[in-house]
């Protein structure tokens, strides 16, 4: 168990709202997005796609003629499989910055992502480059503490990650039209597909990246 430090009421906090997350899985994830993308956002052509899934769902996912049953059971099983991620990435999250409820705020957000995403450029010797890097991360967490359909209170917690890590999943279709038709999720995260939601995400206002949040949130909370 982690010790987080702090008074007894936080950590019963902190660990009865991520009492599903696992903070290694969290770390692991964690580095495997950071090194899908470059310093300027282009995609690391070593880099591999994060398979959110357990091996028995892509078994199952894969089989052909599925029942009504078991496309249930795969619905119900990639959700599982995102709100256990979403929680072990909070919870590493949570570990690096010293938060003791599970629910980040702006600072620590931030603080998180110069360190672990912007880092190793070494912003913090090039004040110009720094300063564009804080409002592409304001930019950020509003889209992501935002999307819930229970309103935004400033915080990312762990409704909030597992919807942005569906949209992470979810893949722009088009018609024979060439026109866009929906999304399709296959619970793969590809280096190219998180390239352009990490530059989505890093953009002022409204854009796909949005959409995919929220439609995300509505499925998670079965609004849709």
């Amino acid at each position: 168990m982690q010790n987080f430090g702090g008074n007894p009421s936080n950590r019963t906090s902190i660990l009865s709202e991520l009492s599903n997350g696992n903070a290694e899985l969290g770390e692991a994830f964690a580095i495997i997005l950071n090194d899908m993308v470059g310093q300027t956002g282009i995609t690391n052509p070593k880099s591999e796609p994060f398979d959110i899934t357990s091996k028995s769902w892509r078994t199952l996912a894969q089989k052909p003629d599925k029942t009504p049953d078991e496309i249930k059971k795969l619905d119900e099983g990639l959700l599982s499989s995102v709100r256990e991620l979403a929680e072990s990435y909070l919870l590493f999250i949570a570990r690096q910055t010293r938060n003791l409820t599970g629910k980040i705020d702006y600072a620590q957000y931030e603080a998180y992502l110069l360190k672990y995403r912007f880092g190793r450029y070494q912003a913090e010797n090039k004040p110009e480059y720094l300063t564009k890097v804080k409002i592409q991360i304001r930019h950020a967490f509003d889209k992501i503490s935002s999307c819930s359909i229970a309103g935004n209170d400033n915080l990312i917690d762990k409704n909030d990650m597992a919807a942005y890590i569906y949209a992470l999943t979810m893949k722009s279709k088009q018609n024979q039209a060439n026109q866009f038709a929906g999304f399709e999720i296959d619970g793969f995260i590809s280096p190219e597909n998180y390239a352009v939601c990490e530059h989505n995400l890093f953009e002022e206002g409204e854009n796909l990246f949005s959409v995919k949040l929220r439609t995300a949130n509505k499925i998670l909370n079965n609004k849709l």
